[in-house]
């Protein structure tokens, strides 16, 4: 039996390091990955995109020791963190490796099961990552996937684009809804890309959750706000607008924010399940 924990040994700096298990942006998405899982067979599976290890550690561990868990992640970092993770928590049915989706350093038809929670919409390739996932996945196994929709932020986006038009600045608005199009796709486009590469979809479902905030100013100095989006966001300006651009949109964000008691992002996504044929 693995060793038991009381509320003392929390106290100790190993096992708080480790303790942050459920990311708020990987949260929403990661439950209701969970929930469509099916758990009723040991596997052999791959988590792309594993991060800092939610929900690769959780499946791990609600699949106990018949089954074995690889996660991938370019994100050597996050690897790092992740491997502290789990050794404190003694999981021995994990093995991590940094690779990418578009590359699997894996043997033809090893998995039973494919996840990704928000990690296949946000690599360099699509399309590769699903010819690898098949490859590499058994005839008849799943790849189950979380990911958010092109609406996603799109009280901000409406008000970038807005301002953008109102100061004249309009050559950049193809590459806005480029960038939307590239990161967030739609559920047709993701639906005929896996019917391209031969997966069956079995299951797709719809989910939405939004994150609230005092003012436009605490949206964008939030911390998850300026690790994944910020420096993206400026990219799509013209260097020298940028601090006006954003200023303006700030401003404009804060009205809201007041009119309405708060501000208000949706964070729409959809849970795909797939089998291969």
């Amino acid at each position: 039996m693995k060793k038991r924990y009381n509320p003392d040994d929390f106290r100790t700096v190993h096992l708080a390091s480790a303790y942050d298990e459920l990311p708020l942006w990987s949260a929403p998405f990661g439950l209701k990955l969970l929930d469509a899982i099916d758990y009723s067979s040991s596997v052999v599976a791959l988590d792309i995109g594993c991060g800092t290890g939610f929900p690769l550690l959780e499946l791990a561990q609600r699949f106990g020791q018949a089954s074995l868990f690889f996660g991938i992640d370019p994100w050597k970092e996050g690897l790092d963190q992740l491997q502290k993770k789990i050794l404190c928590y003694e999981i021995e049915n994990v093995v991590l490796l940094n690779a990418v989706a578009e590359k699997l350093p894996f043997e033809d038809e090893m998995f039973d099961l494919i996840t990704s929670n928000n990690g296949l919409n946000n690599v360099e390739s699509f399309e590769d990552s699903l010819i690898e996932c098949h490859r590499t996945l058994k005839k008849g196994g799943h790849l189950v996937f979380s990911a958010n929709l092109p609406e996603t932020f799109s009280q901000f986006y409406v008000t970038l684009i807005d301002t953008l038009t109102e100061e004249g600045i309009t050559s950049v608005l193809p590459s806005i809804r480029k960038h939307i199009e590239r990161k967030r796709k739609s559920i047709n486009e993701t639906c005929m890309a896996l019917e391209k590469f031969r997966f069956k979809i079995t299951t797709r479902s719809t989910e939405s959750f939004s994150i609230r905030y005092f003012s436009g100013t605490s949206f964008l100095d939030h911390f998850l706000i300026r690790l994944y989006f910020l420096n993206t966001w400026l990219s799509l300006i013209p260097q020298n607008n940028q601090t006006q651009i954003m200023n303006i949109v700030e401003d404009k964000l804060n009205n809201l924010a007041t009119r309405n008691h708060g501000l208000s992002m949706e964070v729409p996504f959809a849970i795909y399940i797939a089998e291969k044929y």
